[in-house]
This record gives C-alpha cells, sequence and structure tokens, in this order.
C-alpha cells in the first residue's frame, strides 16, 4: 500500500473513503464496458492508479483518459506513473475542465468517489456537472461499499438517470458493488 494512499486516509478518512486501494479485480469489474476504440474517459478519484492501470493495460490511449485527484499527494503520484495522462488536482464538486485539454466529448466517467459519504448538496453538483459533460448518450461507473445504490433513486429521479448494478466484486475489501447509470432518454430509443 502507498503512503501517499495512507497519508491522505489518516488526513481525511471520509475523502478517501477506504482504508485499503481498490483491487485488481474491483478494477476490472469497472472497466468491463469500457471500449478502447470509442470511449474516452474521466475518472474521477483514481487515487493509487489500479483503475487507470487498468484501462490502459485494455488499449485505451493515454490521450482519451483524463484523471481528476483531490488529494495533491496521489496526483503527483499518478502523473510521475502516468506521465502520458493528463491528471487534474481538484474537487470534483469543482469540476472545472479546460476545453483545450479535453478535446474530444467524453463517454464514460468512471468514479471511485466515495458518494455516500460527501454532503448531499456537493453529491448533486457533482453528479450534474457528470452529466452535463456526458450529455445524453454517455454513462458513468461508479462503485460502493454499501447495500445501498451510491446514488438514491431519489436523486436519479432528479437527475433523469437510472441505475443497474453490473457486478459484486466479493473478492475485494471491503466487497464492493458496480453500478452504471444513463440518462433516461437513452434507455428509452
Amino acid at each position: 500500500m502507498s503512503q501517499p494512499f495512507i497519508m491522505a486516509f489518516l488526513r481525511n478518512p471520509r475523502q478517501i473513503g477506504a482504508l485499503i486501494p481498490s483491487s485488481e479485480r474491483l478494477a476490472q469489474a469497472m472497466i468491463a464496458d469500457v471500449d478502447p476504440e470509442t470511449d474516452s474517459v474521466l475518472e474521477l478519484g483514481p487515487g493509487t492508479g489500479v483503475i487507470t492501470q487498468a484501462l490502459l493495460e485494455k488499449g485505451l490511449p493515454p490521450e482519451k483518459l483524463w484523471l481528476v485527484e483531490k488529494e495533491k499527494s496521489l496526483a503527483e503520484r499518478l502523473n510521475r506513473q502516468f506521465p502520458s495522462v493528463t491528471t487534474l488536482c481538484q474537487d470534483a464538486s469543482r469540476l472545472i475542465l479546460d476545453d483545450a485539454l479535453i478535446n474530444q466529448p467524453i463517454s464514460c466517467v468512471i468514479s471511485s468517489l466515495p458518494l455516500l459519504n460527501i454532503r448531499p448538496f456537493n453529491r448533486l453538483k457533482i453528479l450534474q456537472q457528470v452529466f452535463q459533460l456526458l450529455g445524453d448518450s454517455g454513462r458513468l461507473i461508479q462503485f460502493t461499499y454499501s447495500i445501498k445504490p451510491p446514488i438514491s433513486q431519489v436523486m436519479a429521479d432528479n437527475l433523469g438517470i437510472r441505475g443497474e448494478r453490473k457486478a459484486t466484486v466479493l473478492r475485494n475489501l471491503p466487497p464492493a458493488s458496480v453500478w452504471q447509470y444513463r440518462r433516461v432518454s437513452t434507455l428509452i430509443d
């Protein structure tokens, strides 16, 4: 386990959301539906880069992947570990994406943010920004350690999105569920 991860957890456990980084099995479940040929991915809360590494190993070109990590020490580590991937050190609730950096539409947001630990106002703000960025056809892939969905039904209805549990990863500490969310309008078509 990396020292920056442990230090970030000790500074703010609610922000990090887990004592141990995501497992390789969870990373594989998170990226299962990503198509390296057609998808452009924004990863929120990449932490130690387990999912980032899995995306690159799957064949996603580095120029089609952007990372947003709030914790400065983790963002610096990601910059060193993945120098060809754009890493932004910022809070996902204040998502500011420069059009010069992201020169193509984002089709998929992969989030390791501990959504259920985030205040409802900030959670809503993050999700509104994510679905504005994704447009009508994109999708959000989010995991949770809770038995509840990471986005409540009320919040999903307010955002006009629907979620589906895509996987349960028992061999992760703690076990996790992977959810995929899309706009309701794309599910009807």
